[in-house]
């Protein structure tokens, strides 16, 4: 499939199809931190990076199968100042909204934090699922999903997938707890310390 890959970190997304099986044709990212771009480039060689978002050509990335995001979460997380869209960060979600009406691929999947469900008392997330509706043929789905089903770690997040008609089918949610591989579990070994033996001091 042809990917593009908008806000992409190191690249989860990527990471996930592909330790799904799925084989990228093309493959496209967009990030500004020098540091996960470096890193995205080490775990996908074949990608190709086309920049800050607020720049990208959609006429270069047409025939896209699937754009991934997971746009900037600060401004809807409980733990920030919570200025929701009007924020400098969370606003940055227009520029996916816009590639995709352009560019229209098969399937669209978005990620953010569970705040983004209650800011602004839950307007933002509506003007949010307005915004997709708007682009016209695609059907949403969506649920609020932890990781702590999978590992070690709880951390609810939104995911959202918009779903092309004619070319997708919504039907991955719901996922429930019992859906998600067992947890391994970790062995536990008893430590023995490496104990060395030391010889007793000469006297002068």
């Amino acid at each position: 499939m042809k990917l593009i890959d908008l806000f992409s970190g190191i690249g989860g997304f990527s990471l996930g199809f592909q330790r799904a099986g799925y084989q990228f044709t093309e493959h496209y990212f967009s990030e500004i931190d020098k540091h996960a771009i470096a890193n995205y480039k080490h775990n996908f060689p074949n990608a190709n990076y086309i920049g800050d978002i607020t720049t990208i050509q959609p006429a270069n990335l047409a025939g896209a199968d699937i754009i991934t995001f997971g746009s900037p979460c600060q401004d809807f997380s409980m733990a920030g100042r919570r200025a929701g869209l009007a924020g400098a960060k969370s606003s940055l979600i227009q520029y996916a909204i816009a590639l995709i009406a352009d560019i229209r691929p098969s399937v669209f999947i978005w990620e953010n934090v569970k705040g983004a469900f209650s800011s602004n008392a839950g307007a933002d997330f509506w003007a949010i699922l307005q915004a997709f509706a708007n682009i016209g043929g695609y059907r949403l789905e969506w649920q609020l999903l932890n990781t702590k089903w999978v590992l070690p770690q709880n951390r609810e997040r939104i995911y959202l997938i918009g779903h092309l008609a004619g070319r997708s089918q919504p039907g991955v949610f719901p996922i429930t707890e019992d859906d998600c591989p067992p947890r391994k579990k970790k062995k536990h070994t008893n430590f023995k310390p490496n104990l060395v033996e030391h010889s007793k001091p000469t006297a002068i």
